[in-house]
């Protein structure tokens, strides 16, 4: 008797995800050696799905393909792994290379470990690998209302930086934790937020998951030598090339998590996943949860992400 079918999200044009993303009935992927079939119980939709489906990466994306970053599964000896190293978790069985299969730890639920990897390592790497900043410096933290953002501000703290929460409306800034000083910045020319922060001292970094015009604005508040990291462009626009005549200076760098998991080691990739597990259950790093839709509604889940702009992480439920 043939193995049953099994249901995947599949990708054969680029596009707007809830336009393009299907679903289909597939036989079972065969494994192949050094392979394991991870029966995938929920994967996360993250920003990064979105703009890979959308085509930003032709060059590193082949039609078609499996769209999902992160996710959590389990072996056929019941044990649960985080399937790094690819795309491919929306769907209900996952083949992946044994090598990049990580295990988990009995406490952490489902939920917190479908959401463990892609913004809690994104945000730990670059405050303890990318920056090293000394204790007592000062880093600016845009779009500080996001998921991300706000384990950013944790983890900073954790390590002994001054966060400075910056979102665009005071609606937002009314929802932040009153221990950090926020600053509104409500547009890309916003000069009066540069100002604040000139005022109240300066800053030696800024974390940038925004980037065009306001990259540029948001560097005039950095101090000499001060670090400008972008890790997002969440505008949809590249930072300006004048950017670097303006602040010849400052040490830049993008951060993408593909670039570090891919140049580290099992054992370094390892050794991340156990701070950011520790992180979680102090709850520095947890992941508020939006929703959860079963896979046979992907269409209504990217739907979700889309128009209603979750604060919280949507889960698809692959079992």
């Amino acid at each position: 008797m043939s193995p049953a079918p099994v249901l995947r999200a599949i990708v054969r044009q680029f596009g707007i995800a809830a336009q393009c993303v299907e679903l289909e009935h597939a036989a079972p992927p065969i494994t192949e050696p050094g392979n394991v079939a991870v029966q995938m119980k929920l994967a996360a939709i993250n920003p990064s799905d979105l703009i890979t489906i959308s085509g930003a990466y032709p060059t590193r994306t082949r039609l078609p393909f499996i769209p999902g970053f992160e996710g959590v599964g389990t072996l056929a000896d019941g044990s649960r792994v985080l399937p790094l190293g690819s795309a491919g978790a929306w769907q209900q069985i996952k083949q992946s290379d044994a090598d990049w299969c990580f295990p988990l730890p009995a406490w952490l639920s489902d939920e917190q470990a479908a959401t463990s990897y892609v913004n809690p390592m994104t945000a730990w790497l670059m405050l303890t690998e990318a920056l090293r900043l000394p204790a007592g410096a000062r880093v600016v933290i845009n779009a500080a209302n996001s998921a991300i953002g706000l384990m950013l501000l944790k983890m900073a703290q954790q390590t002994g930086l001054e966060a400075v929460a910056m979102v665009r409306r005071q609606s937002a800034a009314e929802t932040l934790d009153t221990a950090y000083p926020i600053v509104i910045m409500r547009d890309a020319d916003d000069q009066q937020a540069v100002q604040q922060l000139r005022t109240s001292g300066g800053v030696d970094a800024v974390l940038d998951c925004i980037g065009g015009q306001g990259a540029l604005t948001l560097a005039q508040a950095l101090k000499p030598g001060g670090a400008f990291i972008s890790y997002g462009l969440l505008s949809g626009e590249a930072i300006p090339a004048d950017f670097w005549r303006h602040r010849p200076d400052i040490a830049f760098s993008y951060f993408h998590l593909r670039l570090w998991v891919h140049q580290a080691s099992r054992a370094q990739i390892a050794s991340k996943l156990d701070e950011v597990f520790a992180l979680i259950r102090r709850g520095v790093a947890s992941t508020a949860i939006a929703a959860i839709f079963p896979l046979a509604d992907i269409s209504e889940a990217l739907h979700f992400c889309q128009q209603q702009r979750p604060s919280g992480k949507v889960l698809i439920h692959c079992g």
